[in-house]
């Protein structure tokens, strides 16, 4: 059950001992103001690009499309690897209130919550809503439907959506699919789609013309990371076939809290930072899960994603940057 694996996630990969190292919350918080809180994702001439918030700030990036990728705010988490998350990630939007070209809307690929109550999913909500955009766009995290199998995610975030809350949409010629891969996850397990949304990406894309840029986006990422740890969705596959014909893809995902790109042909793999804490890199330690690290290091652990788009090119590309 996701339960499970929530609850085998929340044991702390304790990689550097610091319960004396005299940082206290005001210290923590110093640093994270300097740390990588999201990701600005800029389309130009169907070149997809993403900033830091920091950077991007510093800079006039014209493009058709501009958009904020946020990933695992972890609401309710309060452990040593980040005391205070909402603090975090209202660095993030902070930061994205004080871009000076702002994005039109915010994708948040999941894990909006830690423990999936309805205080913690109010509280990201509400804090999001002050934050400059036209719309903002969720899929969930396994964090997200821990007890309920999703109802709570669903009302709060799932109009319009299908199933468990998948759907697509129309920017500026840029066509976006927001995918589920996070039910019915089992502790260390690879994320799932199932039949149903198979069938369902299939029929959305099938009436598009190839020339359409795509950008899809979930919580798990779709390309193999690191399977002993269940990072990666086992019928990833069949849903990419069905995004072949398209001269331009763009893959967004969180989940294991580190930036990672893979380039595969067309299509261009891209995990995000969290909000909240930073995980272990694959295979550096026993298990994935909440790592402590010292706090001056948590500026090239944390992070956002931008993204600018501008008509008339091919591929898509995404260049990767952080606030340290």
């Amino acid at each position: 059950m996701a339960s499970e694996n929530a609850r085998g996630r929340d044991e702390e990969v304790i990689l550097h001992d610091h319960d004396n190292d005299g940082v206290d919350r005001r210290g923590f918080l110093k640093c994270m103001v300097w740390a990588g809180t999201g990701a600005v994702c800029v389309i130009q001439g169907g070149v997809l690009k993403s900033y830091a918030l920091g950077e991007y700030g510093k800079k006039k990036v014209a493009g058709d499309l501009s958009f904020v990728q946020l990933s695992d705010s972890h609401m309710g988490f309060n452990k040593p690897a980040n005391p205070d998350v909402a603090a975090t990630l209202q660095i993030a939007l902070d930061k994205i209130k004080a871009l000076e070209t702002q994005p039109e809307f915010i994708i948040h690929t999941g894990d909006v919550t830690h423990l999936s109550k309805p205080e913690q999913f109010d509280t990201v909500g509400q804090m999001i809503k002050g934050t400059p955009g036209q719309d903002i766009f969720y899929v969930p995290g396994e964090h997200d439907v821990l007890d309920d199998n999703g109802k709570g995610y669903l009302d709060r975030f799932g109009k319009n959506t299908q199933g468990a809350g998948w759907y697509s949409f129309d920017k500026k010629g840029v066509h976006f699919i927001g995918l589920v891969n996070v039910m019915d996850l089992k502790a260390g397990g690879l994320g799932t789609l199932g039949n149903e949304q198979l069938e369902w990406l299939e029929k959305d894309v099938a009436h598009l013309s190839k020339s359409t840029p795509i950008v899809v986006f979930a919580h798990i990422p779709l390309w193999a990371v690191y399977p002993q740890w269940g990072w990666g969705t086992e019928d990833s596959a069949q849903a990419l076939s069905y995004l072949k014909k398209f001269g331009s893809v763009t893959v967004l995902n969180g989940h294991i809290h580190q930036t990672m790109q893979k380039v595969e042909g067309k299509v261009t793999f891209h995990t995000a930072c969290s909000t909240a804490f930073p995980q272990p890199q694959p295979g550096a330690a026993q298990g994935p899960g909440p790592m402590k690290v010292p706090a001056e290091q948590l500026r090239a652990l944390l992070g956002l994603t931008d993204v600018n788009y501008v008509r008339g090119k091919h591929a898509l590309a995404v260049v990767d940057s952080n606030l340290a």
